[in-house]
């Protein structure tokens, strides 16, 4: 769960760095799909391995934005940015809080 958290963290950090700064747009949403794919494995992974139910509706949800992918380009352009990226903060911050509910549990010596 830290290490999901860490990276998603990382990502978040470098698509907020290239859509503010003057880097070229390929860049961002290069970043931005690396997020995406890193989130879809990580449902998948929790939901297949854990039987997570809380993570079936965000790859419902990620399949979904995947196959309209097309016709929010052809229809919003640029804009279909913003669905995308609101799903993908909607996962990281169910991620947070998972983590944070994670934390608060008893560990063994070993687990530290």
């Amino acid at each position: 769960m830290k290490k999901d958290l860490i990276g998603q963290s990382v990502l978040i950090t470098g698509v907020a760095v290239t859509g503010l700064s003057g880097f070229p747009p390929a860049w961002f949403v290069g970043l931005l799909s690396l997020l995406g794919l890193w989130q879809s494995a990580s449902a998948l992974q929790l939901a297949l391995a854990y039987e997570y139910q809380e993570r079936y509706p965000f790859l419902w949800l990620f399949l979904g934005l995947l196959l309209a992918l097309p016709l929010g380009i052809w229809l919003l352009g640029a804009w279909t940015v913003f669905p995308i990226a609101l799903g993908l903060t909607a996962y990281f911050i169910v991620t947070v809080r998972d983590t944070l509910h994670v934390l608060q549990r008893p560990r063994s010596f070993w687990d530290l």
